[in-house]
């Protein structure tokens, strides 16, 4: 592939202006921060204006790996034109050529680089775009771009991190690459001189890269190339070592690599699969990580290993119910510890006294979905990033105060340097849902967009499909008509979350869960009307619920030490306990009840009313998550790495193999009552690292 020059200008275009060496593009719209693949194909269409660009020459010159095809040249091309708001119908940027190409038609000129002018959200349009070939004028951009303001977006100020002092500044709006490498960059950490330790990898091969680079000159040293997983590096305090995880075959290894002359050494083992994390801490003689569970009534918890002697000292012990203990981060003055509890996709924040984690208190008012965490210079405040205000972005967040948007849309994970500044890894995903029969390799996509489709549920004559898709921004629920094609995406309140949306069996309704402030609500959304209505009785803290033809089901306390399962008969006022214990999971059809508990790793199925007989599936993994779906008499899940299913009530398990696993944390699995398996497949994936320096507050 042709390396371009870095430029010494930028383009200007119709609407826009377009900063090349800051992927960023300004309007009157707001600003948009390209991901650099989009940047790429940008740049090639913009240094050659009314030429005719052909297929094949653009995947050569903007892909760097060769199994790239025209189906995804012509996503790329149609996310491009996304972000634009130009239509193929009506081209004013990209007009296509039949079997000939592309060619860029606006008028293009070259200016003087230029300060960018005042934005309305920081990355308000960023890595993730909507809908490939989906209308989208500048007009209805500026009209999110507000949007978002009016819901809290409020990184158009710098964000000062301790107002009750003199503090540095952040303007995410300056945030520039930190690396320009097209493979994925994970986990950056500062390190004491204010270079970042992170983890690059290929999207689907095995092996990665230890690297630490200097943002001032940009210059990189590969510290330790493996053909395993490498993750979550931490920086010593005396910037001698980094520590490292490292994941082969489903094990877990603490490792130290010396940076005088790259020497590495085994340290520890670490628990598998839970996403880990380590923390220097006394002065950096010791190291705080996640290790194995005790026993199989406990989640991995955290231990402090001393490096002196070799000796640990466990330091939590959770329970199952509550979920592995991750990634514990320590305030600068060496006085709290924050952490996190983790189980499926979301988790709990909890601040701590150090060094003896006691008092603990949660930050979150209830599990949400985050992925990393750092406390700023001055100790008080979190940096997360997450989704917690239905945005996967960057948060702050004080102790008794609410999580405060602040920009850096796509945040994977975070950290702050003593300075001030902030590094994060920026993803982008789109997963699409593809349908496949038993035994059959071929699989048809039935669900896609340029984003992430997930929690995939069919109807009960399989003919439509409810999905959760965040093409619009946040996440939405779609109804998708398997015949026509056509996709309904349903009005909903857009100050909550909407998530698990499942068939009533009493109408051409759905199900649908919200997140609202505090509460979890379940409501009924009957698709001939407009509105969704509250289901009254079943609390503030109803999860996930089924409507069945004589019962309700839901789960009760969602994430909580004690959620339950709950059911509703038809017409009694109120709901009550099944009396199965802590429920984990569960998916309910007209004729069974299937569920799993935090006490065991195993897979129970009943029959409705009585719930007995009970069949019971061990499951060799730890818990299957959400991987699991029920419809009918057909029942499939994942374990071991592999896809199975049965038919209830005495079939045998059926091994589908592992070619087709879903992806995601979330419910990524479906099955008709026919036997269709429809499974969450990632597509692409892109994660870049993102900086910003802290500037000195204004006289």
């Amino acid at each position: 592939m042709s390396t371009p020059i870095r430029p010494v200008s930028d383009y200007r275009f119709l609407d826009w202006q377009y900063a090349p060496d800051m992927r960023r593009l300004s309007g009157s719209a707001g600003e948009v921060r390209l991901k650099p693949l989009s940047d790429r194909l940008l740049r090639q269409l913009l240094d050659a204006p009314g030429s005719v660009l052909g297929r094949e020459h653009l995947i050569a010159t903007v892909w760097t790996r060769r199994e790239v095809n025209d189906e995804v040249l012509s996503r790329a091309i149609a996310e491009l034109r996304a972000v634009l708001g130009d239509d193929a119908r009506e081209p004013r940027y990209v007009e296509t050529l039949s079997k000939g190409g592309y060619r860029w038609i606006a008028p293009v000129e070259r200016v003087s680089p230029a300060s960018p002018p005042a934005a309305m959200h920081p990355q308000a349009v960023a890595a993730d775009t909507p809908r490939a070939g989906h209308r989208r004028r500048p007009a209805v951009l500026a009209l999110v771009v507000l949007l978002a303001v009016a819901l809290g977006v409020v990184a158009l100020r710098r964000v000062d991190d301790a107002p009750t002092r003199a503090s540095l500044a952040v303007d995410l709006l300056a945030a520039r690459p930190l690396a320009a490498d097209p493979r994925l960059e994970f986990d950056p950490r500062f390190d004491a001189s204010g270079r970042v330790a992170y983890v690059r990898a290929e999207a689907k091969a095995a092996g990665s890269e230890l690297v630490l680079v200097d943002p001032a000159t940009g210059a990189q040293r590969v510290l330790w190339q493996d053909t395993a997983s490498l993750r979550k590096p931490a920086p010593s305090p005396d910037g001698r070592e980094i520590a490292v995880l490292r994941h082969a075959d489903g094990i877990c290894e603490v490792w130290s690599v010396a940076l005088v002359d790259l020497h590495r050494t085994r340290l520890d083992a670490c628990a598998a699969g839970t996403g880990g994390g380590l923390e220097w801490v006394d002065g950096g003689n010791r190291l705080v990580f996640t290790a194995m569970a005790i026993d199989a009534a406990h989640a991995p918890g955290l231990v402090m290993l001393d490096r002196r002697d070799g000796t640990r000292r466990a330091l939590t012990t959770p329970d199952v119910a509550e979920g592995a203990h991750v990634d514990p981060r320590l305030s600068s003055d060496g006085r709290h510890i924050a952490y996190a509890s983790r189980r499926g996709g979301e988790g709990q924040l909890w601040l701590a006294d150090w060094p003896g984690l006691q008092p603990r208190r949660p930050l979150l008012k209830r599990l949400e979905p985050f992925s990393g965490h750092a406390f700023d210079a001055n100790g008080t405040t979190l940096w997360i990033a997450g989704d917690l205000t239905r945005y996967r972005a960057l948060h702050r967040l004080r102790e008794g105060g609410e999580p405060e948007l602040i920009g850096g849309r796509g945040a994977l994970s975070v950290d702050r340097a003593a300075d001030g500044a902030v590094v994060w890894a920026e993803a982008a995903y789109d997963a699409d849902i593809q349908l496949g029969k038993p035994g059959d390799s071929a699989r048809t996509t039935i669900a896609r967009s340029n984003r992430f489709e997930s929690q995939p549920e069919f109807s009960g004559d399989a003919r439509r499909l409810a999905l959760v898709s965040n093409r619009s921004g946040t996440e939405s629920i779609v109804v998708a008509d398997r015949a026509t094609g056509r996709e309904r995406i349903l009005a909903l309140d857009a100050r909550f979350r909407w998530v698990r949306p499942t068939w009533s069996a009493r109408g051409d309704a759905l199900i649908v869960t919200a997140y609202e402030e505090t509460a979890t609500r379940l409501y009924r959304y009957r698709l001939d009307g407009d509105r969704p209505e509250l289901i009254e009785g079943t609390g503030d803290d109803a999860f996930h619920g089924t409507e069945l033809g004589d019962r309700l089901v839901f789960l009760r306390g969602h994430g909580g030490e004690h959620s339950t399962l709950m059911q509703r008969l038809e017409g009694a006022g109120a709901a009550e306990d099944l009396g199965l214990g802590h429920v984990t999971t569960y998916r309910a059809s007209a004729r069974w009840l299937a569920w799993t508990t935090s006490t065991d790793a195993v897979l129970r199925v009943a029959p409705w009313p009585d719930l007995v007989p009970v069949r019971e599936i061990p499951l060799v993994d730890s818990g299957l998550g959400e991987a699991l779906a029920l419809a009918g008499d057909a029942l499939a899940w994942v374990d071991r790495g592999r896809l199975w299913s049965l038919q209830l009530p005495d079939g045998e398990p059926l091994d589908l193999g592992a070619d087709h696993l879903p992806d995601g944390n979330g419910p990524n699995l479906a099955i008709t009552e026919t036997g269709e398996i429809a499974v969450v497949t990632m597509v692409s994936v892109n994660i870049d690292l993102m900086i910003a320096s802290a500037t000195p507050p204004s006289e």
